[in-house]
């Protein structure tokens, strides 16, 4: 069994802050009244009182890390629904202050200002290029997050070409949702199809695609084989419930791809608990090479390579 360091690469970060994180955050929604959020709200820790989710502070955020023997984490910001760009940058902002505390155990994977419109959305798509540039520079963020289904538009739409082209400049990764969504958002937005034209047209981005894309497993792994800067993360699923086919592939090859070097662990703290994923995980059927890449090597290339 591999005993060797993990990193986490995707920890839910809407509930992490320190004690003054800055109400105007744009990632903070009310899951307990909002009913396509209220359906998963029984799987984060969260106030009885106020039907809320508990924040937790940096030092907790380490010590969860500590007893699950995580080395280092990524907090990747997540805004759901319509923000404005002073929204998305307190959120930067509030999660780069976890992380600038962290002797670099944390690392920040930005987001977007959401297209206000849906597809219909082509106002100024510039200011998203900006806002990608100002969280480089200002906050160290070594990513994007994109969440095409709450936002209703397909991650191959033209609104984020201008991003993926920066992101390419900047060396940095976009980390995007894919598969049936847990809320009740639209799930034809989350079909890992729509990276393939991403992975043509721009070869050179890294593209790590979360939450795995189920009920199209397969059709995800194919991509990441297919695609030498594609890469699966396993956020939000038990090591006990990888479906076999994805267990199959990082234990072999296809095509001449080693399938442990394009999977990513991660489990969506709280929603998956992180002592339990991790202790899982060191339990699958891999040699201690395929491990290693699984549950460290690669998110250490991709989020601390820069």
């Amino acid at each position: 069994m591999y005993d060797g360091p993990v990193i986490d690469a995707f920890l839910h970060s809407p509930w992490v802050g320190e004690a003054d994180t800055p109400a105007e955050r744009g990632d903070v929604v009310p899951w307990s009244t909002d009913p396509r959020l209220r359906r998963v709200m029984h799987t984060f820790a969260h106030d009885a009182d106020a039907g809320e989710p508990v924040y937790r502070d940096r030092a907790t955020v380490l010590a969860e890390m500590d007893a699950a023997g995580v080395e280092r984490a990524v907090l990747p910001a997540k805004v759901y629904y319509a923000a404005s760009a002073e929204g998305v940058e307190a959120t930067h902002r509030g999660l780069a202050e976890v992380a600038a505390g962290s002797d670099d155990r944390l690392r920040v994977v930005g987001t977007l200002i959401p297209p206000e419109l849906g597809p219909a959305t082509y106002w100024d798509v510039m200011r998203n290029v900006e806002l990608v540039i100002d969280s480089v520079e200002r906050h160290d963020v070594v990513g994007v997050h994109i969440t095409p289904s709450p936002w209703g538009i397909e991650p191959n739409h033209k609104w984020f070409w201008p991003v993926y082209a920066k992101c390419v400049e900047l060396a940095i990764p976009v980390v995007t949702y894919v598969g049936m969504p847990a809320p009740l958002w639209p799930m034809q937005p989350n079909h890992p199809a729509h990276l393939e034209e991403i992975a043509l047209a721009f070869p050179d981005l890294v593209i790590v695609a979360h939450h795995l894309g189920d009920p199209w497993v397969d059709e995800m792994i194919r991509l990441a084989a297919r695609h030498e800067n594609v890469y699966i993360c396993t956020s939000a699923w038990s090591p006990k419930r990888y479906p076999a086919a994805l267990t199959e592939f990082m234990a072999s090859r296809w095509h001449g791809t080693d399938g442990a070097e394009k999977v990513v662990f991660a489990t969506d703290e709280p929603l998956l608990d992180m002592d339990r994923g991790v202790r899982d995980a060191r339990r699958l059927a891999l040699t201690e090479a395929q491990a290693e890449a699984f549950l460290y090597g690669n998110a250490r290339r991709l989020f601390w390579g820069r």
